[in-house]
């Protein structure tokens, strides 16, 4: 079965109640299939990719849907991604249509030219009793492609992570049987859908469950606050930054929840205590990625062991490529995990690995270690040197070859810096041949690089520490970076 396959069963059981927002199970299915008339008409097939680049909205939604109905592919796009980032992916998935909004559309104005359709304007097919469609419906099959969500690899190029209709299905399910996710619950959430967290967890799993999703364009945390204390709202998912949040504008009766779950970047314990004892629950830490959706999670009866990711989700495997009892790289399997990256076999090759039964492996970069004591699975650290801010990635050659093309700049490293609230943030080291000003040089990035990628200071030196082959060695920077705090 498809994800489509899911949320027609639900629609069937519950068209008159509402799945997003305001938006009925009945109401979604019928936009969305008169949006599918309308993107046909403008040459949307079967294969094609359809880029969606606009803030969360029920038009986006509406999109998704109609694109998967039409047996397209689509292509999230992250809201905050500027010239750099948007010529690239676009270009890389060869992309047909771009859905923007009044808010994006600015921002790909300058880029080559795509056939771009306003979000807006998608909402307004949706909502037009006068049209109907007349497609004959597309069954895509589970093998098929449904999305390329691009993740940043250590070449400070995006790679797109395709996952087909089959994995979307299986994290959708896996999340709605571990979560012990039914019709009776509405999900708050104000996670981007253009990520895995957004899509694949709280849309897809909402859609399959037959649940509510009340889904918030972006997080404040007073709203948010406020909204977990209605009396539907039994769900909440979030990244470690929005818990830290809620803490700090807690007054009063905290809600009364029944899950609350916490990914994309690792959650401190201090956060994880300090919640249970202000919110009366314990949140839910899982492990995931946009290559598999979610591998581990923290059992749904508990124990839920701070500073870890628990164990499987229903159906995954993984092992730790090391001794028993040691650290090493979490391998992942199981039906969720993504084909591979689109139109790149030499990455696609590198990022799997096959055992002796023949079993294929997802090499995640991440270092993890299994406590048999308390059968749980903890990550450590990363092979790569990733940088994780507020639940966004954050890859250092990425910003270090923007950084050098700026006037005066002959050289920059860009290490983490941690911080309680957002995980890390990003930082810089400069060497430069003519005086510079660091406030312009951030403003510089601004102009090509998603804001959460800017770094938080940049310091000048002298000359990069390096290693006997010219190699920049960045632990001595994380050093001198601990040194001026």
């Amino acid at each position: 079965m498809t994800l489509l396959d899911l949320f027609d069963a639900a629609r069937a059981e519950r068209g008159d109640a509402y799945a997003v927002n305001d938006v009925t199970y009945a109401a979604l299915h019928t936009g969305s299939l008169r949006v599918a008339q309308r993107l046909a008409e403008r040459g949307l097939r079967r294969g094609d990719r359809i880029a969606l680049y606009c803030e969360n909205r029920i038009g986006f939604v509406y999109a998704y849907l109609a694109a998967l109905r039409l047996g397209a592919i689509v292509v999230p796009v992250n809201v905050l991604y500027r010239a750099a980032e948007l010529e690239h992916v676009l270009g890389d998935a060869a992309v047909t249509i771009v859905v923007t909004s009044a808010s994006t559309h600015p921002h790909i104005e300058a880029l080559p030219a795509h056939q771009t359709l306003l979000a807006e304007e998608l909402e307004a097919w949706a909502n037009d009793d006068d049209s109907s469609s007349t497609l004959p419906p597309h069954a895509p099959n589970v093998e098929d492609d449904a999305v390329i969500i691009y993740t940043s690899g250590t070449t400070g190029r995006s790679k797109g992570a395709v996952l087909t209709h089959g994995n979307l299905t299986a994290i959708a399910s896996q999340v709605v049987v571990a979560w012990r996710w039914t019709s009776r619950d509405t999900l708050y959430a104000a996670l981007p859908l253009f990520h895995t967290h957004g899509l694949s967890a709280a849309l897809n799993g909402t859609l399959t469950a037959g649940a509510r999703f009340i889904c918030d364009e972006r997080f404040d945390a007073a709203r948010a606050l406020a909204t977990l204390r209605r009396d539907d709202v039994t769900m909440f998912f979030g990244v470690p930054t929005m818990y830290v949040r809620l803490l700090e504008v807690l007054d009063g009766p905290p809600p009364a929840l029944r899950l609350c779950v916490s990914g994309s970047a690792a959650l401190a314990p201090d956060v994880f205590t300090a919640f249970e004892t202000r919110f009366g629950l314990q949140i839910l830490e899982r492990y995931g990625a946009t290559e598999f959706g979610f591998a581990l999670g923290n059992r749904f009866g508990g124990p839920r062991v701070p500073g870890s990711v628990g164990v499987p989700m229903p159906g995954m495997r993984v092992r730790v490529d090391a001794a028993p009892g040691e650290i090493g790289e979490l391998l992942v399997n199981g039906p969720s995990v993504a084909r591979g990256y689109w139109n790149d076999a030499q990455a696609t090759a590198a990022a799997f690995v096959t055992d002796g039964d023949g079993m294929r492996w997802y090499k995640s970069g991440d270092l993890a270690l299994y406590d048999a004591e308390r059968d749980v699975y903890r990550i450590v650290g990363r092979l790569k040197e990733l940088i994780i801010t507020g639940g966004f990635n954050v890859y250092p050659l990425e910003v270090e070859n923007e950084l050098n093309r700026l006037p005066g700049i002959l050289a920059s490293a860009v290490v983490g810096l941690p911080d309680p609230a957002r995980g890390e943030l990003p930082v810089a080291f400069v060497e430069i041949d003519r005086p510079v000003d660091a406030e312009a040089l951030r403003f510089a990035l601004g102009e090509r690089l998603a804001s959460f990628k800017i770094p938080r200071t940049i310091h000048v030196l002298e000359a990069l520490p390096r290693n006997a082959m010219g190699k920049v060695e960045k632990q001595r920077l994380r050093e001198l970076l601990a040194q001026k705090l």
